[in-house]
């Protein structure tokens, strides 16, 4: 039993020790990395061993240094140093030193276009888009500017943000500067291009951490993915011609790995994120998470702007989902993403083929996913062909564990049968989960989709009073399709998905709108009052489901 216990206590110390190795590792590795100069018709080969930046390893490490040991420490130390190069200039809008070689290693692009490219971005992401400009440093390059350096980094990346200094004890912002290659030989973009869409990126990085928040733990960056796609999508915004994006959009990007978790992807791959994001809504959304992740984790901070925006995540991503199913030679003009020609397919993760006959299809993926079930039916010549796409959320574990698996199921029909949803008069489906409020779906048959169809059936009207306020009102009528005296249960979320109430209710007729109601009083089912906020309503029947949200007042 001793040995028992001593092998629990110290498994994890050895495990923590084995990342912590793996780690330096990774980061000598970064730095010392050779990449052989390849030809252009090479570079789509490799293009998954160039990254655009070493941001996650570089920071994590410069931040978590007490978490090596003394003599790993002494060697990560000696490449904290900003590079030492002969040259350097100011951008003409005074904001940036730009440090480089005349005598060796010399840029292969003009660095004056560089300038005027990091004077666009800055012009782009802060005068316009309303971001705040990364903090001047304390004198290091020189003077206060801004300081880039472009040299041989020869490590796989195109550029890199480093933090130094904390910029008030506790603050998680940091002083930084830049680091870029002087050639990008072999890289998927090349030359003057490859240094603007780097000016881009890593610019939006210095905003970042210098602004908004930098949270490290023991060597780990949060949502590391949320700074990367930020950072890639500017690429697109500033720089929109370049479109060096596109090369993590391919084999090991989003559209082949729709069903992994939202958070466990690198970032690189999801720039299309905030490309849709912008067109659905507007920049100001991006701006604003960024606000809101200097409380809360990116995911919550995504959500939550989404709801100020009388949306959710949930809702946003599985119509994301449908414009990532129209692209390539499905792409509709004038509809969904601008350049969505030049992306490629999503992959489904599984087909099915139907002869009319309703066979379950059971499917489990991760949370924070979206699943493409392609469905080839016999029942017409030529074979028709459908596409649902299966969207989840739930906030926790999309943000602490992404590896949990939310299981549903998809039932098909070619006659209509109670508590199914018509796609077409031979195509109905059901879709069942055990969280239908975790769920949203879509589905294409034929060029015409069908939104929402339906993990629930929305209220056709909205709950009122809107808000509902404690001292004012004594209850809250939520419209509900049933018949009068009928019991449904009502579940009351918080939007972080955390149940306020729950109880079996009975269907009362409302005597002024003389339609069927839930009433409600706004009470937890401890009795005590709710804070401030925007609640989800779930109410089910036997025959159908509804889902809503609802404001409370708590002044």
């Amino acid at each position: 039993m001793k040995s028992l216990l001593l092998f629990f206590l110290f498994t994890p110390v050895f495990f923590s020790q084995t990342k912590i190795d793996s780690l330096y590792n990774k980061y000598l590795d970064l730095h010392q990395k050779k990449i052989p100069s390849l030809s252009t018709a090479d570079a789509a080969s490799t293009e998954t061993e160039n990254r655009k930046c070493g941001f996650g390893i570089e920071n994590g490490v410069r931040l978590g240094i007490n978490s090596f040991s003394p003599e790993q420490q002494k060697i990560l130390k000696t490449y904290f140093v900003r590079p030492l190069l002969d040259t350097s200039i100011v951008s003409p809008s005074g904001f940036f030193r730009i440090h480089y070689n005349t005598a060796a290693d010399i840029p292969n692009f003009s660095v004056q276009e560089l300038a005027k490219a990091l004077d666009s971005s800055f012009a782009f992401e802060v005068n316009y888009l309303g971001f705040l400009p990364p903090p001047k440093d304390l004198g290091d390059g020189g003077d206060d500017k801004y300081d880039v350096y472009v040299h041989p980094m020869g490590r796989g990346i195109y550029g890199n943000t480093n933090s130094e200094n904390e910029i008030a004890k506790g603050s998680q912002t940091f002083y930084s500067y830049i680091e870029m290659d002087n050639a990008f030989a072999g890289y998927p973009t090349t030359g003057i291009n490859a240094a603007r869409v780097t000016a881009a990126h890593e610019l939006h990085h210095a905003i970042q951490i210098g602004n908004y928040i930098l949270r490290e733990s023991d060597t780990e960056i949060y949502d590391l993915y949320f700074y990367e796609l930020t950072s890639t999508s500017m690429e697109e915004f500033v720089f929109d011609s370049i479109n060096d994006y596109y090369y993590y959009l391919k084999t090991n990007g989003y559209f082949n790995f729709t069903d992994h978790a939202f958070g466990s992807n690198d970032g690189y791959n999801l720039a299309v994120w905030n490309i849709f994001l912008k067109d659905k809504f507007d920049f100001g959304i991006i701006r604003r998470q960024w606000e809101l992740m200097r409380t809360y984790r990116a995911l919550a901070a995504i959500d939550r702007s989404l709801i100020e925006r009388k949306s959710s995540f949930l809702e946003a991503y599985n119509e994301f989902g449908l414009w990532a199913y129209y692209t390539n030679y499905r792409t509709v003009s004038g509809k969904y993403f601008d350049e969505a020609a030049n992306y490629p397919l999503v992959k489904p993760e599984m087909a099915v083929n139907f002869s009319g006959t309703s066979v379950p299809v059971n499917i489990s993926h991760p949370v924070t996913s979206t699943c493409y079930v392609k469905v080839i039916s016999s029942l017409n010549t030529p074979k028709d062909t459908l596409y649902f796409i299966l969207s989840n959320f739930e906030l926790e574990s999309g943000i602490n564990n992404l590896n949990k698996m939310l299981s549903s199921s998809l039932t098909l029909s070619s006659v209509k049968q109670s508590g199914y949803t018509q796609i077409s008069p031979d195509y109905y489906f059901l879709f069942t989960a055990d969280n239908p409020y975790f769920w949203k779906t879509s589905s294409v048959f034929d060029s015409v989709v069908v939104r929402d169809s339906q993990v629930v059936n929305l209220a056709s009207q909205a709950p009122f009073p809107s808000p509902f306020q404690y001292g004012r009102n004594t209850t809250i009528k939520i419209p509900f399709t049933g018949n009068f005296d009928e019991e449904v249960s009502l579940e009351i979320f918080s939007i972080s998905m955390n149940k306020v109430y729950g109880e079996t209710v009975t269907l009362l007729r409302d005597p002024i709108k003389e339609t069927a109601v839930v009433e409600w009083n706004g009470l937890s089912n401890k009795k005590e009052k709710l804070a401030t906020g925007v609640y989800l309503y779930f109410i089910k029947s036997y025959e159908r489901t509804s889902l809503g949200k609802l404001v409370i007042v708590n002044e």
